[in-house]
């Protein structure tokens, strides 16, 4: 008797730590997506970086050479929580283009295991793009504008607002200064960013102009795009985006050393009321500002730039030279 009392406890206990074990096992938890170019080029051997910002624990996603699909398998419930915040840095082969960005994990996405098609675009090769965030910018601004904000290259801003009042202005600064003079070709800049006016009988009034531009190293403004660049407002006391895909540059232009890239947004034509911009609004895309293909690599020119410029100089003395001795 007694040793099947002994038996019975031995078996009650075994299926005790089997329920917690089995209990114990976590979910899985895929993340997945492509990684391309703007311009729909794949990205293939892109490097993904994931981290739970409340636990700090960092992963690295499963890649491949001859793909841009990447993937990380995590445990729901251990690895990653409902409300938990990822952050993703994603990163192109070459190691110029990168992006990183938050997302919130929902408590549908651990039942349902995962994040699915989590899909990136980075800036096409020699492409820059900007963010726009509530962040000050500091020294050289145009102390004209009524804010000074900066930009961040390849970081998304926050899910912050800048509030302008009729007539005023704010300016969007590159948060590196130029380390030479930088010289962009001429070319079409692409700014979309999101607006809300606070007027509901703004429709057709209000005028968001938009602009490319810097300051030089002691804070003087310098406004190189067309001032016809302007949006109305659409959808007053809703979030709209105002989309200024073919904003060109006068015969290119040149930061100085020292200066910033800068953008203007004014908020002027006689508007009723206060305009919102956002700078990363939920449920869609941040607001930014992408350079032309023909960037040079601000704030400092790529090498094959400065080769084909050192070349042509080379070029010119020694056509100079010649032209002496004859």
């Amino acid at each position: 008797m007694k040793t099947k009392g002994l038996t019975g406890l031995i078996i009650t206990v075994a299926m005790c730590m089997l329920t917690v074990q089995v209990a114990a096992q976590p979910t899985p938890f895929m993340i997945y997506g492509y990684v391309s170019y703007e311009n729909d080029d794949t990205c293939n051997n892109p490097t993904v970086d994931i981290t739970n910002l409340d636990t700090g624990v960092e992963w690295q996603a499963e890649t491949n050479a001859s793909s841009n699909y990447y993937q990380l398998m995590l445990g729901g419930g251990t690895d990653i929580n409902a409300t938990e915040i990822l952050r993703f840095n994603v990163t192109s082969p070459t190691g110029n283009q990168s992006k990183v960005f938050n997302h919130t994990v929902t408590s549908e996405e651990l039942n349902y295991g995962g994040i699915f098609n989590s899909n990136v675009t980075l800036s096409v090769p020699s492409q820059q793009t900007w963010y726009f965030t509530n962040n000050e910018a500091s020294a050289p601004i145009y102390t004209d504008a009524d804010y000074n904000k900066t930009m961040t290259k390849g970081a998304e801003g926050g899910n912050e607002k800048i509030t302008l009042e009729p007539g005023q202005r704010v300016w969007f600064y590159a948060n590196q200064v130029a380390q030479c003079n930088v010289t962009f070709p001429a070319g079409k800049w692409n700014v979309v960013y999101w607006v809300k006016a606070l007027n509901a009988s703004e429709a057709g009034g209000g005028y968001v102009y938009t602009r490319i531009g810097y300051v030089d190293a002691t804070g003087n403004e310098h406004l190189v795009s067309s001032s016809s660049a302007n949006e109305p407002i659409t959808d007053p006391t809703n979030i709209e985006e105002i989309a200024e895909k073919t904003l060109d540059s006068v015969d290119g232009f040149t930061v100085p050393k020292g200066g910033r890239l800068a953008i203007d947004v004014y908020w002027g034509h006689s508007p009723l009321g206060s305009l919102e911009i956002y700078c990363n609004p939920l449920d869609k895309h941040s607001s930014q500002v992408t350079s032309p293909s023909s960037d040079p690599g601000y704030p400092i020119p790529e090498l094959p730039t400065l080769i084909l410029f050192s070349a042509g100089l080379i070029i010119i003395a020694g056509y100079v030279v010649l032209k002496r001795r004859r």
